[in-house]
């Protein structure tokens, strides 16, 4: 009888661990799903107006069409990295276009991004960009200002434009460099002429008609005054001028 009741307390004790061990390996199952479930949850973010970092032999060759407008999309289940590559400080990869291998003439050259930290990914929008490649070459242009016609408040005539630089150096490839008619004082959209102006403005290196041609223009900007006068008074003064002139008849 003894016998029996020490089976029954014997067999209880093992069920009872074999339910705890089921118990105690369906909890840890759980965590390490829920663990796994969590290392692989996926950021992703988007950066953009990313500059390229051109590679070529910039003394021999002058290099244009390379946008700064790059997109960047990055993924990772890094966050730390992730959110450590999106300031600008603390960057460490880079968007690359080499071109130290690629021939004179416009060609297309694919975008990498280089120095990615690991456990992150990146994607490049646009993947590739179209380039114009050329032997450098330097030469001086005369500066001219011109100011619309619709930037001058009715009523005010420009009497006089004076530049501080009048004459500036362009690099650019050589075939553009021979297209560049002068280099045009760019009168900012923004500004109105109703008076006496006077201030800083850019200049662009330009064709015969006008159009934008790619160049460094040095130095890129120059001081500018603008002297004007009134119409009316000038009507005035005229209209003044001569009616003495016929009382004095």
């Amino acid at each position: 009888m003894r016998s029996k009741k020490e089976f029954l307390y014997v067999f209880a004790s093992v069920l009872l661990s074999f339910i705890l061990f089921i118990n105690a390996s369906s909890f840890n199952f759980q965590n390490n799903s829920s663990a796994r479930q969590v290392s692989s949850e996926t950021y992703t973010n988007t950066l953009t107006n990313i500059p390229i970092d051109a590679k070529y032999n910039d003394k021999t060759y002058f290099v244009s069409g390379l946008t700064s407008e790059v997109t960047v999309f990055l993924k990772g289940s890094n966050r730390v990295a992730l959110a450590s590559e999106m300031q600008p400080g603390t960057r460490k990869f880079r968007v690359v276009a080499d071109i130290r291998k690629a021939k004179e003439g416009t060609v297309e050259v694919p975008l990498i991004v280089e120095d990615l930290p690991a456990g992150l990914t990146a994607t490049v929008e646009p993947q590739k960009v179209s380039v114009k490649i050329g032997k450098k070459a330097k030469k001086s242009f005369a500066v001219r200002a011109t100011i619309p016609d619709n930037q001058i408040v009715d009523g005010i005539t420009v009497s006089n434009i004076s530049l501080e630089t009048t004459k500036v150096e362009v690099t650019s490839d050589q075939e553009t460099l021979s297209r560049i008619d002068h280099v045009q004082a760019v009168f900012p959209s923004s500004e109105i002429i109703s008076g006496n102006y006077s201030g800083t403005i850019s200049l662009n290196a330009v064709d015969a008609q006008g159009n934008v041609l790619p160049g460094l223009v040095n130095p890129s900007e120059t001081r500018i005054q603008v002297t004007t006068k009134s119409s009316s008074s000038t009507s005035s003064s005229s209209s003044s001028s001569s009616t003495s002139s016929s009382s004095s008849n």
